[in-house]
């Protein structure tokens, strides 16, 4: 990178100490300079060397090359600062000769340059910085991050995961938003440790960047870390009031935590920001189904939103479920009829469908479903869907599968599942049952 230009002092031309660290050529005449320049200078009448004054400031803030030159003092760094005027790095160039000590610049000389030779001569020390490459690093590292994208985008994981980590090698410790990448990457991968930190590193990076607040605030959310989403999505939407999704997003968090005002003030930015987010009507219509036990009010958000996202699985399986709870058995087959239709189900989808179909007596069509589940890399609440298949079991008489299918769902869930399983009538049949009872040991053993 090139350096800044602060704590810049200009040295007196006039000092003979100044005079003796010049190593540039002399100024050229302004004949010589309106005869290289003649649509530029044609008809100056001054081109004396302080008439170039401000071109060191432009030279020193956008160089296209910087060179270290040798310096006897150890302590005292010397370079070029080059701008070319020439095709393909040729005269003329103006160069600014400075010198830095601790962090400060001074400037020392500075000239045009018109002769090749002269030109040459100041392009003999080390390159510490050129634009050109520069570029070319960074057209390099953008195409390797367009790459991770389309990879993440198709789900092909290790190959982004590949990709983005070559980015970061040749970027080095700077580039905030590769950070926030490798962390989305990670996070669908499971990795969610590996997501928290390189999250937490764009953070460091670029504090001004709301999306790694977001990102590992929805984290924090999902692991039921209500204080410190809080901290990370309150943050996000600090840096962003505008964003519909962060404001969305913060205000299902306060849903959560049981704070209906500011979630639905939040609610209500989100819709004023961008009145065709559909989310916010999906998480009112979720709020008011799961929280509330209101399915009227629920489906009357669901169909809101639909309109708008017409295909969102969740918000469909969700509307299923609304519908079954409000004794509409007809509306929710002709959701699950549409949901069926859809080339592919998401892990949400098929865990909402093992419960309905477990609801409605298609006790088969549950199992088809569970089967479906366990065959994703990452199920959704493994817990529940093994729950749901084992009263599908219990319910079909299917006694053993039932237990063993039990012990999967209590080894993952634990205590909630089986204070669950203990007032379910389809499994009371089980409670003097010796592999029932281990299992409520267990739970309890956990929970302790």
């Amino acid at each position: 990178m090139a350096f800044k230009a602060g704590n810049l002092s200009f040295a007196q031309e006039s000092s003979e100490q100044a005079r003796s660290n010049h190593h540039l050529p002399d100024f050229p005449t302004p004949e010589d300079i309106k005869s290289c320049f003649p649509s530029l200078f044609g008809a100056s009448s001054f081109l004396g060397k302080t008439y170039f004054g401000p071109w060191v400031e432009f030279t020193l803030e956008y160089p296209d090359e910087i060179w270290e030159k040798e310096q006897d003092d150890e302590e005292i760094a010397s370079y070029y600062y080059i701008t070319f005027f020439g095709a393909r790095h040729k005269e003329p160039v103006f160069v600014a000769e400075v010198s830095m000590m601790d962090e400060f610049m001074e400037l020392v000389d500075y000239s045009l340059l018109l002769d090749k030779f002269e030109v040459s001569a100041i392009r003999s020390g080390v390159l510490v910085y050129s634009a050109a490459k520069e570029h070319e690093r960074e057209k390099q590292i953008k195409g390797l991050n367009e790459k991770a994208l389309q990879k993440y985008e198709e789900n092909s994981l290790e190959e982004a995961r590949d990709y983005i980590d070559s980015a970061i090698r040749i970027s080095g410790p700077g580039s905030a938003y590769l950070f926030n990448n490798r962390g989305l990457i990670c996070w669908k991968m499971g990795r969610i440790e590996q997501a928290k930190q390189d999250f937490l590193a764009s953070i460091g990076l670029d504090r001004e960047n709301a999306d790694p607040y977001f990102n590992i605030g929805l984290i924090y959310l999902d692991e039921a870390e209500y204080r410190k989403a809080l901290l990370y999505l309150r943050s996000a939407v600090e840096l962003n009031p505008s964003d519909s999704q962060f404001l969305t997003e913060l205000g299902h968090l306060y849903l959560e935590m049981d704070r209906e005002k500011d979630a639905m003030s939040l609610f209500q930015k989100a819709y004023e920001a961008d009145p065709d987010d559909a989310q916010v009507d999906f998480h009112l219509g979720y709020y008011f189904l799961y929280k509330k036990r209101r399915p009227v009010e629920a489906l009357k958000h669901y169909k809101c939103g639909l309109k708008k996202e017409p295909n969102d699985q969740f918000a469909l399986a969700d509307m299923a479920v609304a519908y079954w709870v409000k004794g509409a058995k007809k509306k929710t087959e002709e959701v699950q009829k549409h949901l069926k239709s859809m080339p592919s189900l998401a892990p949400y989808t098929v865990s909402r469908l093992v419960y309905l179909n477990m609801e409605m007596g298609a006790y088969e069509q549950a199992l088809d479903y569970y089967r479906l589940a366990m065959d994703e890399k990452d199920p959704f609440e493994p817990e529940w869907l093994h729950y749901n298949a084992a009263l599908v079991y219990a319910k079909t008489g299917r006694d053993k599968m039932a237990l063993d299918v039990l012990g999967l769902a209590v080894g993952v869930g634990g205590h909630a599942v089986m204070e669950k399983a203990m007032t379910e009538h389809a499994l009371s049949r089980f409670k003097q049952n010796d592999d029932f009872k281990k299992l409520v040991r267990s739970a309890k053993r956990k929970h302790g």
